[in-house]
């Protein structure tokens, strides 16, 4: 009896012997994100692409029970994502849902999370509201980026860039806090803001918004906004003579700065999330990405091919797709992978990691197509995100 019993306590202790625990006989992620609006260079089918990556990374199959991956087109509309959520939650049985982007869409799949105890991958969403006032530690990691953290990030580059900025800003959510963040860390470090202007979401004509900028005479123009809509500012600046310093952000995905030309987009800042390493690791990983993608991952696709695989781990540690449990298991696990070598995962639901203020190269200074940037400085993690406990999150939730 003794030797039965110690077999059946085995039995239970091993991974591959409790798949029954995870529901359905299946782990389903569900990738949803903007597949084809102002966004989808960076984001789109590349967000699948590393999905399924990570899923190729980790094995296929969590302890020999089967992964399967969901994909869809939010439009940027959470009327949408709303539907798609509830639907792949309810109907489909998705255990997480990854990416979501701007923060009106991630607001209404959070939403369906928290009522259906499922998970969200929070990826390109950028609002620092999501580890601040309704943060929701039990059903959601913020794992990319925030305004916060970016605000934080610019302030630091003031003796670099200079001390009377103008901003231009999208018109909502995100754009509207990385204008209240840009400028309280501007304030602290000794700048002023001398103009704010916001535009709506997927602008098609910036001429009015440049020819009032460009008589202020600013030293620095902070572009809030992401995208084609970035990008089409920027072109805008260079058009109407915009002298000063461009800081965009969005520009983290080299195939918008390629599209651009560096001939047009040279001497731009802007932040990324992704220090690109000089490793072999790296070197295969954009090789994999390049063979179906035809192109070099955005920081918001590594990001993402970052977050499945921490989950994975997560999921195959606790042999649950328990949305509680499955990050609790993430908190205790240091992010080492393609996109940092020194992340960790806070109990607010913040991913912690070194990012980098960057500038694009001129043509000259370029050695092959996707040669693009370079770095300016790079930030650890712990100095530019907010610090816990002040963001206003009920670690309780």
């Amino acid at each position: 009896m003794r030797g039965l019993a110690a077999v059946f306590v085995a039995a239970m202790l091993c991974p591959g012997s409790a798949g029954a625990e995870i529901a359905g006989g299946k782990v389903k992620i569900g990738v949803l994100t903007d597949m084809s609006g102002i966004f989808s260079v960076g984001l789109g089918t590349g967000m699948v692409t590393t999905t399924k990556m990570a899923v190729e990374d980790f094995g296929g199959k969590v302890n020999g029970v089967p992964i399967e991956i969901l994909s869809a087109d939010h439009q940027n509309k959470p009327d949408v994502a709303t539907s798609t959520a509830s639907r792949w939650y309810d109907v489909d049985n998705v255990n997480v849902i990854t990416d979501v982007g701007i923060t009106s869409v991630a607001f209404a799949v959070l939403e369906q999370a928290k009522v259906r105890n499922r998970t969200v991958l929070l990826v390109s969403t950028g609002s620092d509201e999501f580890t601040g006032r309704v943060c929701a530690p039990n059903n959601s990691v913020h794992w990319l980026y925030d305004s916060y953290q970016t605000s934080a990030a610019v302030g630091t580059a003031v003796p670099l860039l200079g001390k009377r900025w103008a901003m231009l800003s999208a018109d909502y959510a995100y754009g509207r806090a990385m204008e209240v963040g840009i400028t309280g860390a501007l304030k602290k470090n000794g700048a002023e803001v001398v103009g704010s202007f916001r535009h709506p979401l997927a602008a098609n004509d910036f001429s009015s918004y440049m020819l009032q900028i460009k008589a202020l005479a600013p030293d620095v123009v902070a572009l809030n906004s992401g995208g084609d809509d970035t990008v089409n500012a920027v072109k805008s600046a260079r058009e109407f003579g915009v002298k000063a310093k461009l800081v965009g952000f969005g520009l983290d995905t080299p195939a918008l700065i390629k599209a651009m030309t560096l001939q047009a987009a040279h001497g731009v800042y802007f932040m990324t999330a992704w220090l690109r390493r000089d490793d072999a690791e790296t070197e295969a990983f954009v090789k994999r990405f390049m063979e179906v993608e035809h192109k070099v991952p955005s920081a918001f696709q590594v990001g993402n091919y970052s977050a499945v695989l921490s989950y994975l781990k997560a999921v195959q540690a606790v042999n649950s797709t328990d949305s509680k449990r499955v990050i609790e298991q993430m908190r205790k696990t240091p992010i080492r992978d393609v996109l940092t070598d020194d992340g960790y995962l806070r109990p607010d639901g913040r991913m912690v990691h070194s990012v980098a203020l960057m500038q694009i190269k001129t043509p000259a200074e370029s050695k092959n197509e996707w040669d693009l940037s370079r770095v300016v400085a790079s930030l650890k993690g712990d100095d530019v995100f907010r610090p816990l406990g002040e963001g206003g999150c009920n670690l309780a939730n």
